[in-house]
C-alpha cells in the first residue's frame, strides 16, 4: 500500500512506453465510444447530450501495461457566452501489473476508477443497459453542513492512488489508498476537484456459483479539508462509508444492486446518508433487450444550532427498450421518472438514445 505524488505517476505514464521495445499492433489497443441522447419533459434542457469516451492500452511486457481513458462531454452554453461547449476530463490514467496463478494478483497505480462504488461499472455508454447513468452518483446532496461544500452519497470519481487486488475462483478482495474521499467527485482537469487527503478502501467478495457474486466494501478518512470550509475550523470532516453489492447472472438475465451506508462528520453531529440501486438486463432476442434501473438517495438534513431540518430523498426510475442496429450500433429508448431532492413531485420523461461502440485492435 502506498501513495505517491500525482507528478510522479504522470511521469510514468509518459516515459513507460519509451522504455519499451519496437512495438507490434498486438501490444497495442484502442476503442472508441460515442453516445448520443435526448431527453424531453419535465425538467430537461430539450437538446442532446453527446459523450466521447475513448480507451487506449499499450502492453509493455509479461503483465505489464499503461491504460489512458479520456472522456469528452458536449455541454451546451448559449451562444453569447462564446465559451467553449466540451468538458474535457481523464477518467483513467494508470501503470498496471496482472499476474495469473492460484491467487491472481493484480496493481494499479495512478489515476484509478473508485475501489468502491458498483455503479462506476455502468459509466461507459457501451455497457450501461440503460440511457441515463447512475444519477445518484452525479447529483450532490442538498447543504446539511453549513460552510462545508455539498458531497454525494457515494460519487462517480477517479482518484489518485494504488490498489492490490487478489483473487480466485471463490473469492476476492482489494485494498487501496487513494486520494479523494468516494463522497466527491474527482478527475483529471475537472473544475472542482476536492483538495487531495488520504482516503483507505478495503472490499471483499465472495462467487458461491457461477455467475453469482456477493461483496462488501469500506472506505474511511477525511471528506472535507479544513482549507474547503467558508470558516476554517481546527481538523477537517470524517467519514467512515460502507456498502453491500451483489450480482446474479443466469441464462439471458443479469441482476444488479447496491446498497451504500455514509456516516459524515459535521460540526456538530455526525449524520447518517444512504443510496441504493437495484437494476436488471434480460435479454429477448440477439438484437432486443429490456432493462431498468430503481435508485435513491437519503440525504442528512440541515442542521445548525438553532434549526434541524428534515430529510430529503432523491428517486429516479428508468425502463429501456434497447435495438442492437449491428455490432457497433445500438439503439435505447427510455421512460423516466424522477424525484429531485426537496419535492415531492416527479418530474416525467422520455429518452432515445443511440451509443456507437468500436473497438479497432
Amino acid at each position: 500500500m502506498f501513495y505517491v505524488r500525482r507528478s510522479t505517476f504522470v511521469v510514468l505514464i509518459c516515459l513507460a512506453p519509451i522504455g519499451a521495445s519496437a512495438q507490434s499492433l498486438a501490444r497495442f489497443s484502442f476503442d472508441s465510444v460515442v453516445s448520443v441522447d435526448l431527453f424531453r419533459g419535465q425538467a430537461t434542457v430539450d437538446q442532446p447530450n453527446t459523450v466521447v469516451d475513448l480507451t487506449g492500452v499499450v502492453r509493455l511486457g509479461q503483465g505489464w501495461l499503461v491504460y489512458v481513458r479520456p472522456w469528452f462531454r458536449e455541454a451546451r452554453k448559449p451562444d453569447y457566452t462564446n465559451a467553449d461547449s466540451w468538458d474535457k476530463q481523464i477518467y483513467q490514467a494508470a501503470l498496471q501489473y496482472e499476474r495469473v496463478g492460484p491467487i491472481s494478483t493484480r496493481i494499479d497505480a495512478g489515476y484509478i476508477v473508485s475501489p468502491i462504488g458498483l455503479g462506476m461499472m455502468d459509466t461507459r455508454p457501451g455497457i450501461n443497459p440503460t440511457i441515463a447513468p447512475h444519477l445518484s452518483y452525479v447529483t450532490p446532496m442538498p447543504l446539511f453542513d453549513p460552510g462545508s461544500p455539498r458531497v454525494d452519497a457515494i460519487a462517480a470519481t477517479y482518484p489518485l492512488g494504488g490498489q492490490l487486488t487478489l483473487s480466485t475462483s471463490v473469492w476476492d478482495a482489494r485494498i487501496a489508498l487513494v486520494n479523494s474521499a468516494p463522497t466527491r467527485i474527482f478527475v483529471i482537469n475537472g473544475a472542482t476537484n476536492p483538495e487531495p487527503t488520504p482516503v483507505i478502501v478495503t472490499g471483499a467478495g465472495i462467487t458461491p456459483k457461477i455467475g453469482l457474486r456477493i461483496g462488501v466494501s469500506f472506505a474511511t478518512g477525511t471528506y472535507v479539508l479544513t482549507e474547503e470550509m467558508a470558516r476554517p475550523q481546527p481538523e477537517g470532516r470524517e467519514f467512515q462509508m460502507m456498502t453491500l453489492e451483489g450480482e446474479y447472472a443466469f441464462g439471458y438475465t443479469k441482476l444488479s444492486g447496491e446498497f451504500t451506508y455514509d456516516r459524515l462528520e459535521t460540526s456538530i453531529s455526525r449524520e447518517r446518508a444512504n443510496a441504493w440501486f437495484v437494476q436488471g438486463l434480460q435479454t429477448l432476442s440477439p438484437r432486443f433487450f429490456v432493462a431498468g434501473r430503481l435508485e435513491g438517495v437519503s440525504a442528512p438534513p440541515l442542521r445548525t444550532g438553532t434549526v434541524v431540518g428534515q430529510r430529503t430523498t432523491f428517486h429516479t426510475v428508468e425502463g429501456t427498450l434497447g435495438y442492437r442496429l449491428s455490432t457497433d450500433f445500438t439503439l435505447r429508448g427510455s421512460t423516466m421518472n424522477r424525484k429531485p431532492y426537496t419535492r415531492s413531485t416527479w418530474d416525467q420523461q422520455i429518452g432515445v438514445s443511440v451509443v456507437w461502440a468500436r473497438r479497432w485492435w
